[in-house]
């Protein structure tokens, strides 16, 4: 008897590990955050969460960006969005969906073999609602837990990334 449950255990050890450590590297990013903005539609600044969802599955951020009124952008605008990052446990990849206002779906896919221990390179699979042959690509470098910056490329051809908005984040209470 005691051999048939280690060996349970043992068939049940692989699976178990698929539930852990998989977003140890985006723990940092576990919180509230504040930033500075700047990109096509002025300079501005953000607020963030990130927060653990359905039992540490997915991580869901919720962001609201604010761009006053400028030479820029006459009207001003307030960007919301929310994301998800879950892991894809058939692939093994970290994926991350977002929702925008404008009725954008982003999915991404983080870039194994671009990405670093601080630098996250995420490229776009899919955009719903694409107004074209547009590609997307969302870099987070890790300054410290506490601190990051992120890029938001647009490959309005699908293939040249151009900046189209850079974020500074630090981390508030």
């Amino acid at each position: 008897m005691k051999n048939v449950f280690i060996l349970i255990l043992i068939a049940f050890l692989p699976v178990v590990g698929l539930g852990q450590n998989k977003f140890d590297k985006f723990d940092f990013l576990i919180g509230n955050w504040q930033g500075v903005e700047t990109g096509v539609s002025g300079d501005g600044i953000g607020y963030r969460t990130y927060s653990y969802e359905l039992g540490e599955n997915y991580i869901m951020e919720k962001n609201q960006s604010t761009f006053p009124k400028s030479d820029k952008n006459p009207k001003g605008e307030v960007h919301k969005d929310i994301g998800m990052l879950s892991y894809n446990s058939n692939n093994k990849k970290i994926v991350y969906r977002s929702f925008n206002i404008e009725n954008f779906t982003n999915i991404f896919m983080l870039n194994d073999s671009l990405s670093t221990e601080t630098k996250f390179i995420f490229i776009t699979r899919e955009i719903e609602n694409n107004p074209g042959n547009w590609k997307a690509r969302v870099t987070i470098e890790k300054i410290s837990d506490t601190e990051f910056k992120e890029f938001f490329d647009i490959a309005m051809d699908g293939k040249n990334f151009n900046p189209f908005l850079q974020n500074y984040w630090y981390k508030v209470k």
